[in-house]
């Protein structure tokens, strides 16, 4: 069977080039759309897979990331367990020597006002002694002096034997 080609006239498009005359029939601009919208079609599908893949390598990693971020918390936690039951432990116990060492700084305090009632105490007493060792020496000065008193009558009356 034979196809009849029907005579087409041309389109509206031309074309002078350096010469060249191009006239293209409609069934000409028809096969090029075709084939540009193949082209595009070929381009849209590639540049849409590529934003595709793109899209999905950022979901999985996202995806991965956090995955990754808590399987890494959860072993942080696991691992840091004891580090973190001794460290309560030693807060625990440092929070006990707090209390012991504050009730030991009220009991220098405590020793530290008796300490202080004891030094005035002393110097009190210290000066009563003084006191009383000053009356005392001029008693005893006044004492001698009635010794000597009484004893020069006594060797005037003689009543004890003279020295001499």
């Amino acid at each position: 069977m034979k196809k009849e080609h029907k005579t087409q006239e041309p389109a509206a498009i031309s074309w002078e080039r350096e010469g060249l005359l191009l006239a293209l029939t409609q069934g000409d601009l028809q096969a090029i759309a075709d084939l540009l919208d193949q082209k595009l079609e070929e381009k849209l599908e590639e540049k849409l897979e590529q934003k595709l893949e793109e899209k999905l390598d950022q979901k999985l990693d996202q995806k991965l990331d956090e995955k990754l971020d808590q399987k890494l918390d959860q072993k942080f936690k696991k691992e840091l367990a004891p580090i973190y039951e001794r460290l309560d432990h030693i807060d625990a116990r440092l929070d006990n020597m707090d209390r012991r060492l504050d009730r030991a700084d009220d009991n220098f305090k405590y020793l530290d006002v008796k300490l202080n009632k004891t030094i005035d105490k002393l110097e009190s007493l210290d000066l009563s002694f003084r006191l009383f060792a000053q009356s005392t020496k001029k008693d005893i000065a006044r004492l001698q002096d009635g010794m000597d008193t009484v004893t020069e009558v006594l060797r005037i009356n003689k009543l004890i034997p003279d020295h001499a």
